[in-house]
């Protein structure tokens, strides 16, 4: 046999044994009977706009990880991927931010408030949503939270955590420059210091290695895919996506290391 068809050969195999133990490794993380108890609910905005989410609770007395979607997008991006959340022992609260639309069949009931009231939707209003959502779990539970943000959000995710004590790391999917030229993430996360998670499509992997580059190390972890080429922010967590192994244990790994 050529040496280049039986070094592709054992890739291969180590491949197919990587991907064996994580499925496994996912599977016993996910078996767990929690009882996950889910209600839409809504809060308040310091513009006064009513905010729509999903709460996926646990334990009341457990921190939750605020579930941020694309921009254009709705709470129903996360029905799925927040349920698994709720098997590593967090409550889950799954946000309609104003820059939102529809996704899973679910619409985006803050976005339609925000069309019948006439407020504004720039990113400054957006982190209003965001703000409000972090008061509302962190009233709930007196425990600081994560942020998960996808695309844009992803970006304003990184934002707020910078500055608001109430927050105790940032998932980041296909974060970028969505702001500029008014606010340049690059620059504004720089001194970011609390756990942070990144991650990419592998061809979306240089531009968001750039954009994180300034993070201390000590507080960065930045995923790159290494079984086929990724998918772009929510769409890597899901079901559908064959590769999504991977991502789910590089965060298994990261939310282990919170605890």
């Amino acid at each position: 046999m050529p040496r280049l068809q039986k070094h592709k050969d054992i890739r291969s195999k180590t491949k197919q044994v990587l991907s064996l133990a994580c499925i496994l490794a996912l599977s016993l993380v996910f078996s767990s009977s929690n009882v996950i108890r889910v209600r839409t609910i809504t809060f308040t905005a310091a513009d006064g706009l009513e905010v729509t989410a999903d709460e996926y609770l646990v334990d009341s007395e457990k921190p939750y990880i605020l579930l941020f979607h694309e921009q254009g997008s709705s709470r129903g991006e996360f029905k799925d991927i927040a349920r698994r959340f709720c098997k590593l022992e967090y409550n889950c609260l799954a946000v309609d931010l104003r820059n939102g639309g529809n996704n899973n069949f679910v619409s985006n009931q803050t976005a339609r408030q925000l069309r019948e009231e006439g407020l504004n939707s720039g990113i400054h209003d957006i982190e209003l949503d965001v703000e409000a959502a972090i008061n509302y779990a962190h009233r709930k539970s007196n425990h600081p939270v994560v942020l998960f943000g996808s695309g844009a959000n992803g970006s304003l995710s990184l934002k707020v955590a910078v500055s608001n004590q109430q927050v105790r790391a940032v998932v980041a999917l296909s974060p970028g420059e969505y702001f500029m030229p008014g606010i340049k993430i690059q620059d504004t996360i720089a001194h970011l210091k609390k756990p942070v998670f990144i991650s990419s499509s592998k061809a979306e992997f240089p531009y968001v290695s750039e954009l994180a580059s300034d993070i201390n190390q000590d507080y960065l972890t930045l995923f790159e895919p290494k079984v086929g080429s990724g998918e772009r922010g929510s769409a890597s967590l899901s079901e559908q996506y064959d590769q999504s192994t991977e991502y789910w244990i590089a965060l298994i790994l990261f939310f282990k290391e919170l605890m």
